[in-house]
């Protein structure tokens, strides 16, 4: 009959055979099977679904059960970091406790506190930079006020060796001179070391001849190392090259720091510079410069203070020699920024050995050099020359210095009377004082610059501060020269300037 089995054994147990012809009967019956076999079909579509969803369920806790393990273990680290990193923090790692709350709160205040930091940070940046900018400001005048002076003891004790003096005159101008170059040096040491502590100290780069360099500073040193009865010599390697690209001042500096201590500390001993090539290729050397002596040495647990600013390898030696104790510092500083470094070598009692190699750019053809090495006249073939200076001091000896090299001297006390005398009157070149009373040199070159942009001028300055070089140029200058100056580098460059 292809009914439900259960139904079937029913039909078979109580249906007659007059009750199987029955048409209404046999459709009731029907009816009865269709719902026996929809209903054992929903109970195994429910069976199913309750495996399946218990299997789910079971996937769903395991799951849920690992992550809040994951998280619980996280909290107590982040909670044991935070105590690691800060042990008084009041924060408690309780057993069995939710402290994610308090770990967010925490971290909230935490975050709240940097914000704050911050804040303060930035405030106390911007208190240094205008304590910094005050400082620089305090060095470019005080820079300017003992330069002024200095430049007149140097330049007249020049003017009077050239006039011949008396042979018991002589000795006193030495001494005048000497007495003033290191306090120069002084000077420079200082505003030097302070440009590199403001990080604003920066390199120019031109090509020089290394061999007239270096000679240059051997026999300008050679007089000091004579003083102290010592025996100095040099040594430069013939296969180095002759005209090399780098700042040959700084380089001078280093060189003239290096011999200096080292005739410092040599009495009646040698003293050595030595120049030697290490490599060489198409377009660069390496050379291998050292400066040894035989003087009084340095302890070995002193070296580390010798390149400290200030410090020197124990207080005896300044009293018995002097000194700042910057130049080696400033030695050093320079060497960094010349991507070198200096070393030691040492001993008590024998000597020391200072040195360090520089990677330089040569140039190999001398005929590609635009320079006149020809011994320069001083005549300047009555050029008519506006010097603008406050100082009565200063006006005599420049005017001395330019009226011996044949010029006509006109003088104007301050910027607004150089910019009257240059709108009356036509001059070859103007030296240009930077402060002065009135109006200074700054806004008196912007106001010639108004209605005359021909006539060369040039900056005579006693500041010696990082950024005066761009605010001489952005002002309308062409040039300018650092006093104390030396005279010839003036003529060189008023030349130079007038010939443009």
């Amino acid at each position: 009959m292809g009914y439900n089995k259960l139904l079937e054994r029913q039909i078979k147990k109580h249906l007659t055979t007059s009750g199987v012809l029955d048409e209404n009967l046999m459709s009731f019956i029907q009816s009865i099977d269709d719902s026996y076999n929809a209903f054992e079909r929903d109970k195994r579509l429910s069976e199913h679904a309750f495996q399946v969803s218990e299997k789910d369920y079971l996937d769903i806790y395991d799951r849920l059960k690992s992550e809040i393990n994951i998280r619980n273990q996280s909290i107590l680290k982040l909670m044991e970091a935070i105590r690691n990193m800060e042990p008084d923090s009041d924060m408690s790692i309780l057993p069995g406790v939710d402290n994610l709350l308090d770990v967010v709160n925490y971290l909230d205040a935490q975050i709240k506190k940097r914000k704050a930091a911050e804040a303060s940070l930035k405030i106390a940046k911007e208190e240094a930079e205008k304590a910094t900018q005050a400082k620089s400001e305090f060095l470019s005048i005080m820079s300017h006020e003992i330069r002024t002076p200095l430049s007149v003891v140097i330049g007249l004790g020049n003017i009077l060796f050239r006039q011949n003096p008396r042979p018991d005159q002589v000795n006193n101008l030495q001494v005048l001179r000497t007495s003033a170059d290191n306090l120069l040096a002084l000077i420079n040491d200082i505003l030097d070391f302070s440009k590199i502590d403001a990080s604003k100290l920066e390199l120019e780069h031109a090509v020089f001849d290394i061999h007239k360099t270096v000679d240059e500073i051997y026999q300008a040193i050679s007089i000091k190392a004579q003083e102290k009865d010592n025996l100095m010599s040099i040594y430069i390697d013939t296969k180095i090259p002759t005209w090399v690209y780098g700042d040959s001042h700084r380089i001078t500096q280093v060189l003239n720091n290096l011999l200096s201590n080292a005739v410092k500390f040599t009495q009646k001993g040698k003293v050595r510079l030595s120049l030697q090539l290490e490599n060489i290729s198409d377009s660069r050397c390496t050379i291998l410069f050292s400066v040894s002596d035989t003087g009084i040495g340095i302890e070995k647990d002193k070296i580390q203070y010798i390149f400290t600013p200030f410090s020197q390898s124990s207080s005896s030696i300044t009293r018995e020699f002097g000194g700042t104790g910057l130049g080696l510092a400033i030695t050093s500083e320079l060497l960094q920024l010349m991507d070198s470094q200096i070393k030691l070598e040492t001993e008590i009692g024998r000597g020391s050995i200072f040195y360090f190699s520089l990677d330089l750019v040569y140039i190999s053809a001398i005929e590609k050099i635009p320079i006149n090495t020809a011994p320069q006249e001083q005549d300047l073939n009555k050029a008519k020359i506006l010097l603008v200076e406050d100082t009565p001091f200063n006006i005599l000896f420049t005017t001395q210095l330019l009226e011996g090299w044949n010029t006509v001297v006109d003088v104007a006390e301050n910027g607004a009377i150089a910019v009257d005398k240059m709108k009356k009157s036509r001059y070859d070149i103007v030296i240009m004082d930077l402060h002065m009373p009135v109006m200074d040199g700054y806004t008196s070159t912007k106001k010639i610059r108004e209605f005359n942009q021909e006539t060369p001028i040039m900056a005579l300055t006693a500041s010696a501060t990082s950024d005066i070089r761009e605010k001489i140029f952005a002002a309308g200058m062409q040039d300018y020269v650092t006093k104390p100056f030396d005279s010839d580098q003036l003529f060189s460059q008023m030349k130079r300037a007038m010939k443009k």
